[in-house]
């Protein structure tokens, strides 16, 4: 090959690379837009009548009233060689007064509470990467519910009050052993339905396994240490097992079984021990009738004190869907709580619903009765899209010497709620 068939061949070869390159750079380009503007977007609405009457406030303060409404929008990108992402906004506006009740952070402790202050802010944002097969790791400011609801018993998303919690935090999610589902992640920072932040120093880990006929197994531990917060902090252990045995075509019961240890965390100023049980049991059916399916069953709740001087806690749950929906027991009480309940859930033609459950409450030492409460829940669903509610809590107080519940309360809600 002469010199200048050389020259021309290489230049060929550095013309033919260079337009490979900007192929490629383009083609990458290209996907990375694609991937950005082809995503999804979601969107929420509730508009909410909230009344309280709380015979905790002195007289003529005990009964408040709020219309608040809630909104959300989120956009989910397209994958990008397996990598997207997720940003939601969400805002709670107070129609109408504002300032006759304790919305948490107006300082207005004496009023009753209705915990949905106004304010706009980022529910979520993180990176969502599928580095592995059947493994999900995201990172940032996200949901983090290993249990659906309303069964967020250890970490939920709060979900009755219109600001979500949500954690800024790292996890991995894999499903590549059969039947069974692994979380692991790092909480750094828990954002409350207050608006505000709390410092957080929390490795999780939640095993579940389907892989049994008639039974479904889980464990779990959470280390959550608050930075500022110690007397928060609890180390927490447990497993739990719950399923259906079907006894003919219709009629299947059902089973619940849980055990947790809990002591302080690292930071807390006491130590203390104490322990959580919960067993149940019911029957689930279906009609060919109105009524298209019955499930009731009868639990028992314990989360016990030591010494009835603290007991145990779990402070970043979904507290409104136990012991009461009148929320009369968000933090447990030094004595501890046994709660013998009944729940009834009936679904009806026309994407009906019914909840009905009482709770008899007690203190697990100390030998009184906190009192007892009805709840009552009824939705209508159209076009999958919408429902309409009405939902009532009522606490009858007991009059037991020693009762740090001793109060009657209420609540009494109107809604309505679409999403997209």
């Amino acid at each position: 090959m002469n010199i200048h068939s050389f020259k021309k061949s290489l230049s060929l070869q550095l013309i033919a690379g260079l337009l490979m390159t900007l192929s490629i750079n383009t083609y990458a380009e290209d996907a990375f837009m694609t991937a950005l503007t082809s995503g999804q977007v979601d969107f929420s609405f509730r508009l909410r009548y909230e009344h309280v009457d709380d015979e905790s406030k002195a007289a003529g303060s005990q009964e408040t009233d709020a219309f608040t409404a809630r909104t959300t929008l989120g956009y989910k990108t397209g994958d990008f060689h397996n990598v997207f992402g997720y940003l939601q906004f969400e805002n709670t506006t107070a129609i109408g007064d504002d300032n006759n009740y304790n919305d948490g952070t107006n300082g207005l402790g004496t009023l009753p509470t209705i915990a949905d202050p106004e304010g706009t802010e980022i529910n979520q944002a993180f990176l969502g990467a599928k580095l592995f097969d059947k493994t999900l790791v995201k990172f940032g400011r996200q949901i983090l519910t290993p249990r659906k609801a309303p069964f967020h018993r250890y970490l939920g998303t709060v979900l009755w009050r219109q600001n979500w919690q949500t954690q800024d935090a790292i996890t991995l999610t894999n499903t590549s052993i059969k039947d069974t589902t692994l979380l692991a992640g790092y909480i750094w920072n828990n954002n409350t339905i207050f608006g505000t932040d709390r410092d957080m120093k929390a490795p999780i880990f939640n095993i579940k396994y389907d892989g049994f006929q008639y039974a479904k197994l889980e464990g779990y531990y959470y280390d959550l240490e608050f930075t500022d917060l110690g007397g928060l902090s609890t180390e927490t252990y447990g497993i739990r097992a719950n399923g259906a045995f079907p006894v003919s075509e219709k009629v299947s019961l059902i089973y619940t079984g849980e055990y947790a240890t809990q002591s302080e965390g690292d930071n807390a100023p006491v130590n203390y021990d104490a322990d959580y049980y919960l067993v149940e049991g019911g029957f689930k059916t279906s009609f060919d009738s109105f009524v298209k399916t019955l499930m009731a069953k009868v639990s028992y709740e314990v989360l016990e004190s030591d010494g009835g001087a603290i007991a145990f806690r779990t402070p970043l749950a979904t507290g409104h869907a136990f012991q009461g929906w009148a929320d009369n027991f968000l933090v447990t009480p030094a004595a501890g709580i046994e709660d013998t309940y009944f729940t009834m859930v009936a679904t009806g033609a026309y994407d009906t619903k019914l909840i009905v459950s009482y709770h008899m409450l007690e203190a697990e030492t100390g030998g009184f009765d906190y009192g007892d409460e009805l709840d009552i829940w009824l939705t209508k669903t159209f076009a999958k899209k919408y429902t309409v509610g009405l939902k009532y809590a009522g606490y009858d107080a007991s009059s037991d010497v020693g009762n740090t519940k001793a109060t009657d309360l209420s609540k009494f809600w109107a809604y309505f709620a679409f999403k997209y």
